[in-house]
């Protein structure tokens, strides 16, 4: 896709059933297969499909013009004509304080890649807030979601499990 994403930045899977896992402090988030107490976001691929999961915290350097570096999601999942920005919280409380800083984590690294990146290739596009502690969200944040949509082009969903279609 491009050097922004460097290969040790990368996990690839084509598992059934897998998790995104964000447990270990100032190291990337990865993909794991064997402990589903960790998964924060839980992907379910039934088709096999070959998925890469490009961590961007705590791996892709993105600095500021001041040099201090940018807010940024866990990572990207890429499929066939699919990437997904992935943003993992680990929140109980008020869902509209850790979902508001989610969608500016995500806003911001669509922001960074697209400028480095032509993401024309994709067709579908999306972003998911992913968080364990909380149930059946997209209907608490519909009107974040569409206004998500309206205004990056990507669909966003706030759930704990990514369907891969």
């Amino acid at each position: 896709m491009s050097d922004l994403f460097k290969i040790l930045c990368q996990d690839e899977t084509d598992l059934g059933l897998f998790g995104i896992c964000d447990d270990k402090p100032h190291q990337r988030a990865y993909i794991d297969n064997s402990d589903g107490q960790k998964w924060t976001a839980v992907i379910s691929n039934k088709f096999n499909r070959k998925i890469v999961f490009t961590a961007l915290d705590n791996s892709i350097e993105f600095n500021k013009a001041n040099g201090k570096s940018e807010s940024r999601c866990e990572g990207i999942l890429t499929y066939e004509e699919t990437i997904i920005f992935i943003e993992i919280k680990e929140r109980t409380g008020d869902a509209k304080t850790w979902a508001r800083k989610a969608d500016t984590q995500l806003r911001n690294s669509i922001s960074i890649v697209l400028a480095k990146v032509d993401l024309d290739i994709f067709t579908n596009k999306k972003a998911y807030i992913c968080n364990r502690h909380q149930k059946n969200l997209n209907e608490s944040h519909a009107v974040r979601t569409k206004k998500f949509q309206n205004e990056t082009g990507f669909i966003l969903r706030v759930d704990k499990r990514i369907n891969i279609e």
